[in-house]
């Protein structure tokens, strides 16, 4: 499916619940300053669905990198941005999987006193697992994940919130935007859906 924006529109804009991954993307785009933001994502998920929409208009507005990457590199690559740009937001966006992977080292962002936003979006599963691996997914729950990860970035000194109503999103990006300008390292724990459609096909 290319990349029509207005084709992609009723997932962008949608207020379905959980949370709809896109209508993530879309409030963020929305709510920073892209002249003064850096923005980098995980794999799979989030880089598939980030990378068509978000639009880098400055020099060092967006880190890629290839086709995939360890699980969990966004978090240190988003801390070496902050430090690189420290008057710039500093966003990166991951799956719980990846949280899964290097959550503790949220706390590196608090002690270093590294203002950053980390927006995770949880779906609670790993996506593609049940076409690659169907067996283990029925039988062992392979692909499936669980876990309140806001507690865990609270109990480890940063600031938290959990959403899981599409119409409070807006309104957390702003607050965690204003909490990073404050000083705070800080997560967004988003419900989202498992939307297994990526432009591109």
């Amino acid at each position: 499916m290319a990349c029509n924006r207005a084709w992609w529109k009723p997932r962008l804009a949608s207020n379905e619940e959980p949370i709809n991954p896109y209508r993530v993307i879309w409030e963020l785009m929305h709510a920073v300053d892209p002249t003064h933001t850096v923005v980098t994502h995980d794999s799979w998920c989030p880089r598939d669905q980030l990378v068509p929409f978000y639009e880098a208009v400055v020099p060092h507005g967006y880190i890629g990198w290839g086709k995939s990457t360890p699980l969990g590199s966004s978090l240190g690559l988003i801390m070496g941005a902050k430090l690189a740009k420290p008057d710039w937001l500093a966003v990166n966006l991951m799956g719980d999987a990846a949280f899964g992977m290097v959550g503790m080292d949220f706390e590196a962002a608090v002690r270093n006193r590294i203002p950053i936003l980390t927006i995770l979006m949880n779906n609670g599963v790993m996506g593609g697992y049940t076409k690659k691996q169907p067996v283990a997914s029925e039988l062992y729950g392979v692909n499936r994940l669980s876990g309140d990860y806001r507690k865990v970035a609270e109990a480890l000194g940063g600031y938290a919130e959990r959403i899981e109503k599409a119409g409070d999103l807006r309104p957390a990006i702003e607050k965690a935007i204003q909490q990073t300008r404050l000083g705070f390292t800080v997560l967004l724990e988003i419900i989202t859906a498992d939307d297994p459609v990526f432009p591109g096909g």
